[in-house]
């Protein structure tokens, strides 16, 4: 068995419909595990669909990761298709950007509820097939907003950093389960979310990453593929001896 060897696991990513969960999707169903795509966007369904055309074997399943209901069906869905997850990575997150006068208890709220909150739930309801089967492996998504902060995303910030405090607390109950518990950390991702966003900025993407990237240590943007590539290694025998840890993926951002 090699290092990244994932065939025939199951592994589920929450926002994978696209952006950054898409390409871990695509990077584990390229490798031979069985994907569940969980995301409250439908476009997961076609991307389940584009997979299962290619070869690989992937389903869509809804869920609304802030909604308790909505992951305790989840859970039963994957539960009696596939059994236990071996792989959770919890990507589903919103960036909605606002400073502390604009933050107003509604929004607060919602940012918590899908980032923190939505990551708390997953855990709780995929931990215990994980202990039945002997072990796992769950790759929460951060940013490095939980450590440099931004004015104009302070909900974020501090849901992803709560993340990370969750991250560690879990990795120090669940060791002796033979789970580990990691955060990929990354920075600025060049994803169709961000791209779109831009464009109805009325600024050229491509020149804007291009112009960002160059600016970086190792000069360009980071992709969703390197930081697919991250989680492979975290979710894989790899890093076996590696839990409770934050793998920062953000070109050298966080250096300057």
């Amino acid at each position: 068995m090699t290092g990244i060897e994932v065939t025939g696991k199951t592994m589920l990513v929450t926002g994978g419909s696209q952006g950054i969960g898409g390409a871990i999707a695509d990077r584990f169903a390229q490798l031979g595990a069985r994907v569940v795509i969980a995301d409250v966007n439908e476009a997961g369904a076609e991307k389940a669909a584009q997979l299962n055309e290619a070869g690989h074997e992937a389903y869509f399943i809804r869920c609304d990761v802030s909604s308790s209901e909505d992951i305790r069906a989840l859970a039963a869905e994957v539960g009696e298709k596939l059994g236990a997850v071996s792989v959770l990575v919890n990507n589903a997150g919103i960036f909605p950007r606002a400073d502390l006068l604009q933050t107003e208890e509604a929004f607060w709220e919602r940012i918590m509820d899908i980032n923190l909150k939505g990551t708390y739930l997953m855990c709780q309801a995929f931990v215990p097939g994980m202990i039945e089967q002997g072990g796992g492996s769950i790759v929460n998504i951060g940013s490095t907003h939980a450590r440099m902060g931004s004015e104009d995303a302070m909900a974020y910030a501090v849901s992803k950093g709560g993340i990370v405090t969750l991250t560690r607390n879990l990795a120090k109950a669940l060791g002796k389960h033979g789970i580990r518990v990691n955060v990929v950390q990354p920075g600025w991702v060049a994803s169709e979310g961000e791209t779109a966003r831009i464009i109805a900025s009325g600024v050229n993407p491509d020149k804007l990453f291009a112009d960002a990237g160059s600016r970086l240590l190792l000069g360009r943007m980071q992709t969703g593929q390197d930081v697919a590539d991250s989680v492979l290694f975290l979710a894989s025998s790899l890093s076996q001896q590696v839990t409770g840890q934050v793998l920062t993926v953000d070109g050298g951002l966080s250096l300057r």
